[in-house]
């Protein structure tokens, strides 16, 4: 499939500047309040994800992956709901592992390569829900984790699991967390380290004597030393190179069989060049790979007030243009 050149524009100049973009669709921007339905399901065992729903009687759905701290009330999330709502779409997210309002029962939570959850949560809809047609929609974080699903599991996918679409993915993990650690990153990386080392903390008291190693630096701190002392470690992971090659979704691009579209911005900050996966776009029919010159990292605005953001208009073009 074609390597494009996104139509993506800014209208208002401001959103040329790769941190407005980024900032103002993650902070600022309005959405309407939608009401939620949560189900909460049960995973290995003694665990649990919750669920929320935004239901309009559709046969078709669309299963929503955040970002960090996933949940269903970010910007992301509601806005593409609200716009799949509006198309007659059923849409659901899954809260993260700890992301809900409620500690998870276990060590382990979210992670960027927590595929399993993904996988067990299309599996409880599949039992007990009569959808013809679930789309993935993940960003950031979720975008890896959608792609990642879709590579692992290509063989065995199920039928109605039609296509996946991804914006903003770090698809090399150790080279993403490079970048977000140089200076012109510094306030996203003390926004992101408070939050997880508040959690991590938590953790540490919850299940004394599992992470020793690990001591929390609340605003400061790194995604190395976070995921070397704390998320390797409670996700049974050996070494922090392992967790990262185990949870990069790049080397399954290959495998995909459903079509699946990845957007990603050249003035992203928080990725790489090695996010941008040309390779395997020209290798893999099933992949449309979309470039812009701007758009920031999950930003995309073209102005101030907009009743439907670049964003979702573009994630239900794209699944217009397949059918």
């Amino acid at each position: 499939m074609p390597i494009i050149e996104s139509a993506y524009k800014p209208i208002n100049p401001l959103f040329r500047n790769t941190h407005a973009n980024t900032i103002y669709a993650s902070l600022l921007r309005w959405i309407p309040r939608i009401k939620f339905r949560r189900e909460r399901i049960v995973v290995d065992q003694v665990d649990f994800l919750d669920l929320d729903w935004s239901e309009v009687g559709s046969k078709k759905l669309i299963l929503v992956l955040a970002g960090l701290e996933g949940k269903s009330g970010s910007l992301y999330s509601k806005a593409v709901i609200r716009h799949f709502n509006k198309q007659n779409w059923d849409a659901v997210c899954m809260n993260y592992r700890g992301c809900s309002g409620e500690e998870n029962k276990l060590l382990n939570g979210y992670h960027m390569g927590a595929s399993g959850d993904v996988k067990s949560t299309i599996e409880h809809i599949l039992e007990h829900y009569e959808y013809e047609e679930i789309v993935l929609v993940g960003y950031s974080l979720g975008g890896n984790l959608a792609l990642k699903y879709a590579g692992e599991e290509a063989d065995n996918l199920p039928k109605e699991i039609t296509s996946c679409i991804s914006f903003s993915a770090p698809l090399d993990l150790k080279k993403s967390n490079e970048r977000l650690s140089r200076w012109y990153n510094w306030h996203y990386l003390k926004y992101f380290m408070f939050p997880l080392n508040i959690k991590a903390n938590r953790k540490k008291r919850q299940f004394p004597g599992k992470i020793d190693s690990y001591r929390g630096f609340f605003m400061s701190g790194s995604f190395l030393y976070f995921d070397t002392h704390f998320t390797a470690p409670a996700n049974g992971f050996s070494t922090v190179d392992e967790y990262w090659n185990q949870s990069t979704s790049k080397p399954l691009l290959k495998n995909i069989k459903i079509p699946v579209l990845i957007i990603a911005s050249k003035d992203d900050t928080f990725i790489s060049e090695n996010c941008y996966p040309y390779e395997a776009a020209k290798e893999n029919e099933n992949i449309t790979l979309e470039i812009s010159e701007l758009g920031g990292h999950c930003g995309f605005i073209r102005k101030v007030f907009e009743k439907v953001w670049w964003m979702e208009e573009r994630a239900f073009s794209y699944l217009e243009s397949i059918q």
